[in-house]
């Protein structure tokens, strides 16, 4: 009688295919394993580069005496000279961080669609115990620097730049005292002061000011005009303080 090898065949048949699909599955999880590595090396490769070029070329400015109104180069940016204060020069952005520069440093704190067109408020427009010193859902409380929108910006604006942190690291990069009419702060980064905002004439630009609290709502007086603090939006500029080579 003769023997019906279909079946057997068939069987092979799947088994076979099956072990086409392993190898090629281990063969695809192997590449993006060894794709991952690499990424990794050239990450830490680039990262590696950006110190360097920090490291070897510090952020410091030339040893001579500056106007206000200067333009200078640092870290890759342009920069107004606000003040020449002898060793130190106190530098603010020329331009605006933008919209994308906003977004991704709120998405990091789950705050989505907050920017509008390079501007955003100092505060929230609803309600968030963990920002702009709000004490409910009817009352927004003076605002604070430490809790702002803005200072979680910057902060971000600031750690995303290899060569500024670098400055910090080796001294070139200096804290700056300041207040927000409420607290004193020492940080190297802020927003400008008021009569440094109008220095560049940019009455656009959010700027450390006092504010106050009247029917329930935090007002900011900018340049003489007192806006709400989370509804009003303004650009945002950096500023800086630089030490000069010695």
């Amino acid at each position: 009688m003769k023997k019906n090898n279909k079946g057997f065949i068939a069987i092979s048949l799947i088994y076979s295919f099956f072990l086409v699909f392993l190898v090629t599955l281990l063969m695809i999880l192997a590449n993006y394993a060894h794709n991952r590595v690499l990424l990794s090396s050239v990450k830490k490769e680039t990262q590696n580069y950006l110190n360097g070029l920090a490291e070897f070329n510090p952020v410091q400015l030339e040893k001579k005496d500056y106007m206000e109104g200067e333009e200078v180069n640092v870290a890759s940016n342009s920069w107004i000279v606000l003040e020449d204060e002898g060793t130190e020069v106190r530098l603010i952005l020329k331009r605006n961080l933008t919209e994308t520069e906003i977004s991704e440093a709120l998405s990091l704190q789950e705050l989505n669609n907050i920017a509008n067109s390079n501007t955003i408020s100092m505060c929230l427009n609803t309600y968030h115990p963990k920002y702009c010193h709000y004490s409910s859902n009817s009352t927004f409380s003076e605002y604070k620097w430490s809790t702002s929108l803005a200072k979680i910006v910057l902060e971000y604006w600031f750690e995303n730049s290899a060569i500024l942190k670098k400055a910090r690291d080796t001294g070139n990069l200096v804290k700056q005292d300041f207040s927000d009419g409420k607290e004193l702060y020492n940080e190297y980064i802020r927003l400008p002061l008021a009569a440094e905002s109008s220095l560049v004439n940019d009455p656009n630009c959010w700027s450390l000011t006092f504010s106050y609290r009247a029917d329930g709502i935090s007002y900011l007086n900018i340049q003489g005009t007192n806006v709400p603090a989370h509804s009003t939006y303004k650009t945002i500029r950096p500023v800086i303080k630089i030490k000069k080579a010695s």
